[in-house]
């Protein structure tokens, strides 16, 4: 049964792949092997610095105690990155709960999408590169095991923490969001403390060495470590593979029951009361028809963590990359990062304007409103928030950080940025529809398709050294070149806004009648 499962699923992804989807698999797999050799590599690395003799002789101040204290930081940092890119979207529940109507038992559904949802390639890089890391520093037999189950208690450990950390977003948005600006203002307080007095803190912790390695033992990662560098004897050991394996045991059992919950329930309700607030405001700002649209944007789960998302970046990375000597940095990745936030704030709303309501929206034919006036009022209803976005951090480019270019090349630079983009967005409406999911237990984007992201990912940096890269005695050229572009297309679309009625009479309707 299980191989009948995994061949019903090759076949789903087999079915949907094209020529520009198989390219992308060739990427993705080269990817996860550059990934792999890259993690692993580091790890090594940083275990045996420490017995290379020409280590000993290039790195003198390397003391046991500085050792183990690059250890632990390694550790603990690696412990972060594997909780942030542990990758929970591998299956299509929704395909895979059709099988529920052919008679496919529950439980053994969901025991088997629970195994292959585990296994992730990414997630198993980032636990192979654990194994490899501890396995080394390995000195007696009784540590293997332990070390093991160590690495997989803390997978599903993080497996369980992230998957409710993502409900608790749900029901409970603008908490989160608060608790999670005042813990990233506080590290980037501490990280601009550390950068500006560095040497100062570098010679009062290496007198505290031991007391720092103490503390930061018993961290998640340090704990790792500790399986592989403490010597805690057979009966130690085996009492503590015992109780990690019946954790282990106990949170994949209570995983097991969330996809059963996830199979059974197909996702969360879209949309609030008519009496909601939220509604009230954007009918009155936006209009009917636009604010209905973007009252559903507005409530779905996951672009609430998208929200949380384009907050936190530009607050961490922007002032640290102004406070970095290096010339891109500040003339490429701070206006590509700030450009790219109303892009972000674009694509939930414009990237599938039709999947959200889906074949709810068939109701709109039968409307009194003719059909061309609802998406025009739908689509300057999208753009009017992202383009605000835009202005305020163009502005915000000007005030606080004139020297990343002249006021004339921002605001051109960005308007590009922003136009070519919303071409994507439409076309990905049109030519790349899919009806939208609302469950947060889902294994793929619950909105925009796979190549739409990926594409998303790769031209936002792609272009934003295109546009803001310096041409010096050239720049003029190119400014000539993205403002006549941008004059064009904002005639062109405002003259053929019919346009887009055609587009959703020949690509969406057929799609949506096609789903009854």
């Amino acid at each position: 049964m299980f191989y009948r499962l995994l061949t019903l699923n090759w076949r789903i992804f087999i079915s949907n792949l094209n020529r520009f989807q198989l390219l992308l698999t060739i990427g993705y797999i080269l990817f996860l092997g550059i990934m792999l050799v890259n993690l692993a590599g580091t790890a090594i690395v940083v275990v045996l610095m420490d017995s290379d003799p020409w280590m000993q002789m290039q790195l003198p101040w390397l003391t046991p105690d500085i050792y183990s204290f690059i250890l632990l930081v390694f550790a603990n940092a690696y412990w972060v990155m594997h909780f942030s890119f542990t990758n929970m979207r591998l299956m299509n529940i929704e395909e895979n709960r059709k099988l529920l109507g052919f008679g496919f038992p529950l439980k053994r559904l969901a025991k088997y999408l629970t195994i292959i949802g585990f296994c992730h390639p990414v997630n198993i890089i980032y636990n192979l590169t654990w194994l490899v890391f501890l396995l080394i520093q390995v000195h007696a037999a009784y540590q293997v095991p332990v070390a093991i189950a160590a690495v997989a208690l803390n997978y599903v450990l993080i497996y369980s923490v992230k998957h409710r950390f993502i409900r608790v977003v749900e029901k409970r948005f603008i908490a989160v969001v608060v608790g999670f600006l005042v813990l990233v203002f506080g590290l980037f307080q501490l990280v601009s403390l550390f950068a500006s007095n560095s040497t100062r803190i570098f010679a009062e912790l290496i007198p505290q060495v031991e007391t720092v390695n103490a503390f930061l033992s018993w961290m998640p990662g340090g704990m790792l470590i500790q399986t592989v560098t403490e010597d805690y004897g057979w009966m130690n050991a085996l009492t503590i593979l015992f109780f990690s394996i019946v954790l282990i045991g106990l949170t994949v059992i209570d995983h097991f029951n969330k996809t059963k919950e996830g199979l059974l329930n197909p996702g969360l309700k879209k949309a609030e009361e008519e009496n909601s607030k939220l509604w009230k405001v954007l009918r009155k700002v936006l209009g009917r028809n636009a604010g209905k649209y973007y009252f559903y944007v507005m409530k779905h789960p996951y672009n609430r963590l998208q929200v949380l998302t384009l907050t936190i970046i530009p607050i961490v990375y922007v002032p640290l990359l102004m406070n970095v000597d290096y010339e891109v940095a500040q003339t490429i990745l701070i206006p590509t990062i700030l450009a790219g936030i109303p892009v972000a704030l674009l694509a939930m709303g414009m990237a599938n304007m039709y999947g959200y309501e889906n074949r709810e929206f068939l109701l709109h034919l039968q409307f009194p409103i003719n059909l061309e006036k609802q998406l025009k009022e739908r689509f300057l209803g999208v753009v009017l928030l992202p383009l605000l976005v835009f202005y305020l951090i163009t502005a915000f480019e000007l005030l606080v950080i004139p020297e990343i270019g002249s006021p004339l090349q921002i605001f051109v630079a960005n308007t590009f940025f922003f136009l070519m983009f919303m071409l994507l967005f439409v076309w990905s409406s049109y030519f790349q529809y899919q009806k939208a999911t609302y469950s947060s237990f889902s294994y793929k984007h619950p909105i925009i398709p796979q190549k739409v992201t990926f594409a998303i990912s790769f031209l936002i940096f792609s272009m934003g050294y295109m546009v803001f890269v310096p041409l010096n005695g050239l720049e003029w050229y190119r400014l000539t070149i993205m403002g006549t572009v941008i004059v064009i297309m904002v005639i062109y679309l405002w003259r053929h806004m019919d346009v887009l009625v055609n587009l959703f009479k020949n690509r969406v309707l057929m799609r949506l009648w096609s789903e009854l």
